[in-house]
């Protein structure tokens, strides 16, 4: 591979090459999680509709995951927005991220197949913790001493984002061990959470932003 390919930044790795494989994984599972509903075997008419109803859990599970996934990505999306460059261990941070994404089909096809089982919730809660505990731990390490954002870039802002992606992470901990108590309570507190990701905020108020974000316009907001 080519020097200038390989190096950018006062020889920091490329980070679009990141984003445009996440683009890709993210594409792929979204479109994975419909596999797992299965047209019903050939019925009457008069079968048709009980067959369906028994699918209501899957397809539950269906929408519910890519929205999540989505919700995922938009919070991807919006760590790019700030990350400018990378190195080998941001690299693999990604591709760990990436790896328990790819994950989610399983988890979305085990709360589909027993949606009001604890355990299937808990298990799925417990996924979603783990991603959400990358995120923080991706996001740290990039903005720690601005690794690999600007150095312009405003520690208040650095600190919210850290903030709400290490209680996201926690929060589905919680509401994972909350199954056991009901498990359509968890599933909202589930898409609660998630939903935190996106609530506007200093962080994604910027995010179409076409210069990069100074520090007088991030003190002024």
């Amino acid at each position: 591979m080519p020097e200038n390919e390989i190096k950018q930044s006062g020889g920091a790795l490329r980070h679009d090459r990141i984003a445009a494989l996440a683009d890709g994984v993210f594409a792929i599972v979204m479109t994975l999680l419909i596999f797992d509903i299965k047209a019903p075997a050939a019925v009457s008419s008069a079968e048709l509709p009980h067959a369906l109803l028994m699918l209501l859990p899957k397809f539950f599970s269906y929408a519910f995951t890519f929205a999540i996934t989505g919700i995922f990505w938009f919070g991807h999306y919006m760590e790019f927005h700030y990350i400018k460059r990378s190195d080998r261990i941001h690299l693999w941070f990604n591709l760990l991220f990436l790896m328990a994404i790819a994950f989610l089909p399983f988890s979305a096809s085990l709360l589909g197949a027993g949606l009001t089982i604890p355990l299937a919730a808990a298990f799925y809660g417990l996924h979603l913790s783990l991603l959400g505990f990358i995120r923080y731990a991706h996001w740290r390490y990039a903005t720690d001493n601005h690794r690999l954002v600007d150095a312009d870039m405003h520690q208040d802002l650095i600190d919210e984002v850290s903030g709400t992606f290490l209680l996201v992470a926690c929060g589905y901990v919680v509401a994972a061990a909350s199954a056991y108590l009901s498990t359509y309570g968890s599933l909202i507190f589930f898409f609660a959470l998630a939903l935190r990701y996106v609530i506007s905020a200093k962080h994604d108020r910027h995010l179409t932003s076409i210069k990069p974000l100074a520090v007088s316009d991030e003190v002024e907001s």
